[in-house]
């Protein structure tokens, strides 16, 4: 398989945990809880990393931003932060991966420093996906400790679930992880390889004293 053929899933894959985690950073439903005592109390609530938002009996939703950084939970303060991170490596990583693209242009003079930045490019797509895939992980065990261990009355209002963001940044960092490696599988030592036959040719010698083209060694 040629280097390219290996380039361009990669890329894509990586552009998919770019997206992924772009949206999963913006969504809302990072936890989500459901209330229902009777048809008229009934509410949803989700907690985002930038706001939470309820949504009542008759389907009215109410946003509200979070106002002060220092009030916000740990696990949605570090979330916000690692996320945003693990973005911005992203983006930092298309720039990069797009110059070292043998389907590319840029520094076409010199295959090796292209490659080059090609895997420079990979590695900040696998550590951006790893970010993203680590807090995700840290903040869903957070949800699974605060449930396990609410067992009051009282806190089981408060019972949170994981929301769709969770699993939308899962995705995301797997594909940003994998997209990196088919980017820097080359350093690696791993890209798969195709069979190519190459055929050799040896120039035939002429004995000297006799006429080209009748007496070979």
């Amino acid at each position: 398989m040629t280097s390219s053929a290996v380039q361009l899933p990669g890329y894509a894959l990586a552009l998919i945990g770019l997206v992924g985690s772009m949206i999963a950073t913006t969504m809302v439903e990072w936890k989500r809880h459901s209330y229902t005592e009777s048809t008229v109390t009934s509410k949803e609530t989700y907690l985002g990393l930038w706001m939470s938002c309820t949504v009542d009996a008759t389907r009215h939703t109410m946003c509200v931003n979070y106002k002060s950084l220092f009030h916000l939970p740990a696990e949605i303060l570090t979330t916000r932060v690692v996320m945003i991170l693990s973005v911005l490596l992203s983006a930092v990583g298309v720039l990069v991966a797009t110059l070292g693209m043998r389907c590319t242009r840029c520094l076409e003079e010199d295959e090796k420093q292209k490659d080059r930045v090609a895997i420079v490019g990979g590695f900040l797509f696998i550590i951006a996906g790893v970010l993203a895939i680590s807090v995700t992980s840290w903040f869903a065990n957070a949800i699974i400790q605060s449930f396990e261990f609410s067992d009051s009355p009282t806190s089981l209002h408060n019972r949170f679930e994981f929301g769709n963001a969770v699993l939308v940044s899962w995705g995301a960092g797997i594909c940003s992880v994998v997209g990196g490696f088919l980017l820097g599988c080359r350093f690696m030592g791993s890209c798969p390889q195709g069979s190519r036959s190459v055929s050799s040719f040896t120039q035939p010698k002429v004995i000297p004293g006799t006429r080209p083209g009748t007496h070979y060694v």
